[in-house]
């Protein structure tokens, strides 16, 4: 652990804050025409403007009939995800797809960084599997990867606002369930696909795989929401929050509630996982919000 430290306080110190731009769409923000999408030198990765805005997170379902309790899960169903709310964020850029394994395989070689993911063997991935999201990582390791990146981890209210959109989508194509949409639960694949596999699981944004594939790595504890009174002593500075569904092989994960895209779980931060990675957002520079 003390080498992951000191190797993140050398990154923050030499980390690039450049890019460059791809494409002619674009939005205002703050009188400045901000580019819809952008691709970043450094991870060379797209990414997509989510503008400025209110957007509506969260939810006030509940589940009457206590399925939690016949199915051994550790917690109630949806109370974790209260209460829906308004919430305004400024504008920032999100990965549109997830990391892949061939683009942590570029910053592992890169930064020199030697915490591997581990499902990888001799310091190489999977064979074919260049595509897929990268998997079995723990969150520094995510963490580490965005600061090289010259980004972060998103927030949780930055990742749900860019799979739901501003009116609150139940799923990042709307707010009727269609199965085979996603790579999630029974109705995909049971196993891990190569990003985009899924076209129309892709949120009003455009971006993609936010209903399924992988559980993704956040940059928040897992807390109460404000204005959630529930006591959890699953609450604090202990998990990470993961936002997101996955494919899934067994459990309770297969269950309908876990397929909405204000979905969240808990886990260890230094936890490896088949069915979880990550994806970077980017703050809009300070200098054009103006």
């Amino acid at each position: 652990m003390r080498n992951k430290i000191i190797f993140i306080v050398l990154l923050l110190g030499t980390v690039v804050f450049s890019a460059c731009v791809k494409g002619d769409d674009s939005t205002s923000s703050g009188g400045t025409t901000l580019e819809q999408v952008k691709i970043f030198q450094r991870d060379g990765r797209e990414m997509v403007l989510i503008p400025a805005g209110e957007f509506i997170m969260g939810t006030d379902r509940v589940d009457k009939e206590n399925t939690h309790l016949k199915i051994g899960a550790v917690k109630p169903l949806f109370l974790d995800q209260h209460p829906e709310r308004k919430v305004h964020l400024e504008a920032y850029y999100i990965d549109r797809y997830e990391v892949t394994n061939a683009e942590y395989k570029q910053f592992i070689d890169d930064s020199g960084y030697n915490d591997l993911p581990a499902n990888w063997v001799d310091g190489v991935f999977p064979e074919g599997m260049d595509n897929y999201p990268v998997t079995h990582i723990s969150w520094d390791e995510a963490l580490t990867y965005a600061l090289w990146a010259g980004k972060r981890l998103p927030s949780e209210e930055q990742w749900e606002k860019a799979a739901r959109g501003s009116a609150g989508g139940l799923y990042p194509w709307g707010n009727e369930y269609f199965k085979g949409h996603a790579n999630i639960n029974l109705d995909g694949s049971r196993e891990l696909a190569p990003i985009g596999s899924y076209p129309k699981d892709k949120s009003p944004y455009g971006v993609f795989d936010m209903g399924g594939n992988v559980m993704e790595w956040t940059q928040d504890w897992y807390m109460a929401y404000p204005g959630n009174t529930r006591k959890d002593s699953r609450f604090g500075k202990k998990f990470k929050a993961l936002k997101g569904s996955a494919f899934q092989k067994a459990g309770h994960y297969f269950m309908d509630a876990y397929r909405f895209a204000f979905a969240r779980t808990e886990a260890d931060p230094d936890g490896y996982y088949e069915n979880v990675g990550f994806r970077c957002v980017k703050a809009v520079p300070a200098a054009r919000k103006k």
